[in-house]
């Protein structure tokens, strides 16, 4: 958006012309064009700000679903490996006890990891300030192991 002052047209303002103050009816003089200006930038400083909170706590609940969604879908591995472990404990079968735990920290790692891998996402999101920055932060819960 804009805001720009012609002296045969008057303030333009986002697009439309006005040839008295918006708010106060009255003329523009070159007082009234310089204060609705700097009004007009820091309005637009601070809807840009609002803009770019909400879209990076969009952002952030994205990358708390797609985590929570992972590790749900993914939670029947975790079931199955510790069904597997209870099986050869109850058999008493020492090497099938050692390769189930080694399954069963293995997928535990992996888990961890895309734990990890969303606070650091989550770190990167919190440290972004301008959203052009936001435009080229990506995280895919897939790729980021």
């Amino acid at each position: 958006m804009s805001c720009e002052y012609f002296a045969d047209k008057g303030m333009k303002i986002d697009g439309n012309y006005w040839l008295v103050h918006p708010q106060t009816g009255v003329a523009w003089n070159s007082t009234s064009i310089e204060d609705y200006k700097q009004t007009y930038e820091a309005q637009q400083i601070a809807l840009a700000e609002e803009r770019l909170k909400a879209d990076k706590a969009e952002q952030l609940t994205a990358i708390k679903e797609a985590v929570f969604n992972k590790l749900n879908d993914e939670q029947w591995r975790v079931q199955k490996a510790q069904e597997h472990l209870l099986m050869a404990e109850l058999s008493g079968d020492q090497a099938e006890i050692g390769l189930s735990k080694a399954h069963l920290a293995e997928l535990l790692a992996q888990r961890e990891q895309i734990r990890l891998a969303s606070d650091k996402a989550e770190l990167t999101l919190a440290d972004i300030s301008t959203s052009e920055e936001l435009k080229e932060f990506t995280f895919d819960v897939n790729i980021s192991l």
